[in-house]
């Protein structure tokens, strides 16, 4: 796919999150750049200093916390296009990652320099205006995502997950959904079972 095409799938996505007029968007592409990698690599590791905002136009990926003893624990999903994938403490504070992102299949992205997009603000109130919408998304989801594990029980998070991922809950291995969930891949399975019976 070319880079002409990722941005006609973009362009919509960013408009309709805050409006962008076409003369500020056309201003905008040159400071993009894409990027296409391979399943299993990573678009970043945990303590990477990360410069760029990265914005999905194909694939899947994970981001994942790492313990000192090689313990992952997963903290989210990205699979929707437009989806943007980065680290704000990073970008913000120049910091390494506290997190990394594995691609769970093969992935192509737009990114622009996270100092551009500053920049970019700074020339033009929509973009500004855009930024703020997009750290209100994330506030937003964090706080749904913080308010899951402390209201839900195991199988509530799980029907919160089919609702937020119906996407790919056939195509992530279930150890990653557990990790997501917070429980094992026994309780996981308990948890399907109990479905099914109860559907049935």
């Amino acid at each position: 796919m070319n880079i002409e095409k990722q941005f006609d799938i973009l362009y919509p996505i960013l408009n309709n999150k805050s409006p962008l007029s076409i003369e500020s968007w056309n201003k905008a592409k040159v400071y993009f750049k894409t990027k296409t990698l391979k399943q299993g690599e990573h678009l970043f590791l945990m303590e990477d200093k990360v410069e760029d905002f990265y914005f999905l136009i194909h694939g899947l990926a994970r981001y994942y916390y790492l313990t000192v003893d090689g313990k992952e624990f997963n903290k989210s999903f990205a699979e929707k296009q437009g989806h943007l994938l980065s680290s704000i403490s990073s970008v913000s504070y120049g910091i390494g990652s506290p997190f990394s992102v594995e691609l769970l299949s093969d992935f192509t992205t737009l990114y622009i320099g996270y100092k551009d997009l500053l920049q970019l603000g700074k020339e033009n109130a929509q973009w500004n205006d855009l930024l703020l919408r997009i750290y209100e998304d994330l506030i937003i989801k964090k706080e749904k995502r913080e308010a899951d594990f402390l209201l839900l029980d195991a199988r509530g998070r799980y029907e919160k997950f089919l609702e937020d991922y119906s996407m790919i809950e056939d195509v992530v291995p279930n150890y990653h959904i557990a990790s997501y969930l917070g429980i094992t891949s026994v309780a996981l399975s308990r948890i399907r079972k109990e479905m099914k019976i109860n559907i049935g």
